[in-house]
């Protein structure tokens, strides 16, 4: 009976002997299981990637760069300094005079069209109080000359005398007028200048026009 006992008690403890081994081993494979990393399971997906074009450093500074084009112009006449200067295109002839340090005491303010834009080779030329000259008109106001249609806005004291009924007085009050009040606008406004009528702006009312 005792031996009988021995050998129980013998197969028994081999027996938790091997439940323990058992036991050990399944924990380690579920813990290794466990910390095994989850990207390692799944396929790597690589997004596509748009890459957007640079304009080169070079082309970049091309498309912001202004093209700026030097011309020269000669300023003579009632101005302090004379000579000739260089501009820019789009300049005015006002720009150039500012160039040649502004009119002197003796310059005719009304001899040259300080609102013209300047062109290379161009002269700018100031007549002096007294001296008889011809102002410079823009390309607007040469194709209202040639078209036998002045403007009463800009025409000087010789173009406005080829108006019917008007001689230097009356055209000195058309432009003393104009100084102090404007351009005009309409023909009825012309009749505030002293010596004009409704018969004169009559007769000038497809001679003239304000622009």
């Amino acid at each position: 009976m005792e031996k009988i006992k021995k050998h129980l008690n013998w197969f028994i403890g081999i027996g938790v002997v091997f439940l323990l081994a058992l036991s050990l081993s399944l924990f380690n494979y579920f813990k290794s299981e466990e910390n095994m990393p989850i990207t390692s399971q799944l396929p790597e997906m690589n997004e596509p990637q748009v890459k957007i074009p640079e304009t080169p450093i070079k082309e970049r500074k091309k498309e912001t760069k202004e093209v700026q084009v030097d011309i020269m112009v000669d300023v003579q006449g009632s101005v302090k300094n004379p000579g000739v200067y260089k501009m820019r295109v789009g300049d005015r002839i006002v720009h150039a005079i500012q160039k040649a340090g502004g009119f002197n005491e003796q310059a005719e303010l009304r001899s040259v069209n300080q609102a013209m834009k300047i062109s290379d080779e161009m002269i700018v030329y100031v007549a002096s109080k007294g001296e008889e000259y011809e102002v410079q008109r823009g390309e607007e106001n040469n194709r209202s000359q040639t078209s036998d249609v002045i403007n009463i806005n800009s025409a000087d004291e010789a173009l406005l005398q080829t108006l019917n009924g008007v001689g230097p007085a009356k055209a000195q009050n058309i432009i003393a007028y104009r100084e102090e009040h404007g351009p005009f606008t309409s023909l009825e406004q012309l009749m505030e200048v002293r010596g004009i009528g409704e018969k004169t702006i009559e007769q000038w009312k497809d001679k003239i026009n304000f622009q």
